[in-house]
């Protein structure tokens, strides 16, 4: 059970300006992929920080009550990770495809922080023995079901030296997610996520990190997500660069 990555406002967004260059100095909310450099079909919707991190809350509390088998795989990088976000040190963006989009209605998220996230425990926790990993809640709306998350790793990703700009870490990827409820109803979902330490030239270093989901589908359709692969990684590279500005 992943925590909860969320959107500002659209006014922030709204900071970032157009698709050129920021200046020297640049704050947080600058940093954010601008609203023209978005997938076509995307729009921003308003959503809060605060709400975020008051969502992100609540999905840690009930992941204490969920069983994971293997048992090693429980998610570890945002017990460790959203806690210590606030409205100082974190900006995010949420925008939403409409139906027409390549592969139907979806959300794609954004947050850029200056708490660093630790990579190593995410690829821990969704590879190797973590690669196919089942959870069982016990309490809320899905306790009782039974889901089933299948990961698989894209194509590493680094960073252009050239233009001063550094990916420390990166860990892309996929997650197949099947639901299947109390009722015996069967629900699917698609994912991209992308974790990214970044370095700029000045040497601060960033955490970048950007989702692509699809919406909940019957198994047979699978929902997929409303990206394709090769979109995504363009989109993760843009953000790479909008972060790595001094």
């Amino acid at each position: 059970m992943a925590a909860v990555v969320a959107g500002v406002a659209a006014t922030v967004l709204a900071a970032c300006g157009g698709g050129g260059q920021v200046d020297a100095g640049t704050p947080l909310p600058g940093r954010l992929v601008p609203s023209d450099r978005l997938p076509k079909g995307f729009a921003v919707v308003p959503y809060q920080v605060d709400d975020m991190i008051a969502a992100n809350r609540s999905t840690l509390e009930q992941a204490e009550k969920v069983g994971f088998v293997p048992a090693q795989c429980r998610p570890t990088a945002d017990a460790a990770f959203n806690p210590k976000l606030t409205e100082e040190n974190t900006v995010l963006l949420v925008a939403q495809a409409d139906p027409g989009t390549q592969s139907g209605p979806g959300t794609l998220t954004e947050l850029v922080s200056t708490v660093r996230r630790n990579i190593d425990a995410d690829r821990r926790d969704t590879s190797g023995p973590c690669r196919v990993v089942t959870s069982t809640p016990t309490t809320g709306a899905l306790a009782g079901a039974r889901i089933v998350n299948t990961s698989t790793e894209l194509p590493a990703l680094r960073g252009d030296p050239a233009v001063g700009e550094e990916v420390e870490q990166a860990y892309l990827v996929r997650t197949d997610s099947v639901t299947t409820f109390a009722d015996g109803s069967v629900r699917a979902r698609s994912s991209y996520l992308a974790n990214v330490l970044v370095a700029s030239p000045d040497g601060q270093v960033f955490t970048l990190q950007l989702g692509a989901s699809g919406e909940d589908a019957s198994e047979t359709s699978r929902g997929e997500p409303p990206i394709s692969e090769g979109a995504f990684t363009d989109l993760v590279r843009s953000a790479v660069e909008r972060v790595a500005q001094p």
